[in-house]
């Protein structure tokens, strides 16, 4: 029985302990103090452009909603790097067969980028961010003409964004970014332009 005691009080000594540190974390976190911010997450939207060919006999549609999704880690105070996915949305456009039949329909577009990135605090709360990199471009174009199944490519290209943030806590930077790829199915090609707000929160 008296060991089954101190074993207890052993027990809930430590429990109490996880519980202070617990509390602790807490705090530092609704401070807005963080461990070195090695870390961040970011959520990003905003409208897109993408260059598909045009044909006189389907409607044309080269403009979409894109969102974001970005993980990344601090290597120093001004450079880090960055994984992010993103969905471009979709496009409506079309191309003419060998034979010069025309045929239409809709190109969904979403990546996959690794990229590196450097910003300049310029002031303590604004900062221009540069970054480049390479991402796996996912496309897939869906015929008008439901006779025809669907058509997808995956390609390598580069990626490239440019960031206007703004330091609105130690822990949240609100961000008006800029990002450029391509993507590429069938004979279409061309560039993806994507511009929106993003928030990225780092502990």
């Amino acid at each position: 029985m008296p060991q089954v005691s101190l074993n207890s009080s052993a027990g809930a000594t430590h429990r109490s302990s996880r519980v202070r540190c617990l509390l602790g974390v807490a705090a530092l976190l609704a401070t807005g103090t963080t461990f070195g911010a090695d870390f961040s997450l970011g959520l990003g939207a905003g409208a897109d452009r993408g260059r598909v060919d045009c044909v006189a006999s389907f409607a044309c549609d080269r403009g979409s909603a894109a969102w974001k999704l970005s993980a990344a880690y601090q290597l120093s105070p001004a450079v880090d790097v960055q994984i992010v996915w993103f969905d471009a949305g979709h496009f409506k456009g079309g191309d003419t067969t060998p034979l010069g039949t025309e045929f239409g329909g809709t190109f969904k577009v979403s990546g996959l980028g690794l990229s590196a990135g450097y910003r300049w605090d310029f002031t303590p709360s604004w900062s221009l961010a540069g970054r480049a990199g390479v991402a796996a471009m996912r496309t897939r174009f869906d015929y008008a003409n439901p006779a025809f199944a669907s058509a997808g490519k995956t390609t390598t290209q580069p990626l490239f964004g440019l960031g206007l943030g703004y330091a609105a806590t130690p822990s949240v930077r609100l961000s008006l970014d800029y990002d450029v790829t391509r993507f590429k199915v069938h004979t279409t090609r061309g560039p993806l332009h994507m511009l929106g707000i993003a928030a990225q929160y780092s502990f």
